[in-house]
């Protein structure tokens, strides 16, 4: 008996690692990978376990979690250095809001690796009194675990997520 559950699990493990969406339009893409959860289609899956998938609300493709967590900063530099994902798509930071309608699509249920907080591109307007701005530059943060948004200082260390509007 424990021999069947192990093969089960090293089956189920081979399967749910497996590539798909490698190459062709979004739409082929999306075709093959053949995967949907709540809005959010599967455009690609690859070797490593990464996967991108399309908001069909929004039209807004999200890339997985940047494997490691930057400053503000250094955030859109990642965006930009994800062209190995998607080439012909242009990468950038997420607004606020656009977090808050793909939490409203199901985002939490749907796009692996949420347990984090992520970098947005809205800036947290902060009233300046006087000449002297004592409060850093702060923006967005949008907690996917709490799917609430809070700011951070552009030096503090948060994870990052990418989106690119679809061109299909």
């Amino acid at each position: 008996m424990k021999i069947f559950f192990l093969i089960l699990f090293i089956s189920f493990q081979i399967s749910a690692g497996s590539t798909c969406g490698l190459e062709g339009s979004i739409e082929e893409r999306i075709k093959n990978c053949n995967h949907a959860k709540e809005h959010f289609v599967l455009v690609m899956r690859d070797e490593k376990g990464q996967e991108v998938y399309k908001d069909i609300k929004s039209n807004l493709i999200w890339g997985d979690r940047i494997s490691i967590d930057f400053n503000h900063y250094g955030s859109q530099k990642a965006c930009d250095s994800i062209e190995h994902v998607l080439k012909d798509l242009s990468w950038r930071l997420p607004t606020i809001s656009e977090f808050e309608a793909a939490a409203s699509h199901g985002m939490k249920a749907a796009l692996p690796r949420l347990n984090h907080s992520y970098w947005t591109s809205t800036p947290v307007k902060i009233k300046r009194r006087g000449r002297r701005n004592k409060n850093p530059a702060q923006n967005f943060i949008w907690d996917a675990t709490a799917e609430v948004s809070e700011t951070g200082d552009l030096r503090d260390a948060a994870s990052v997520r990418c989106v690119a509007k679809s061109k299909d």
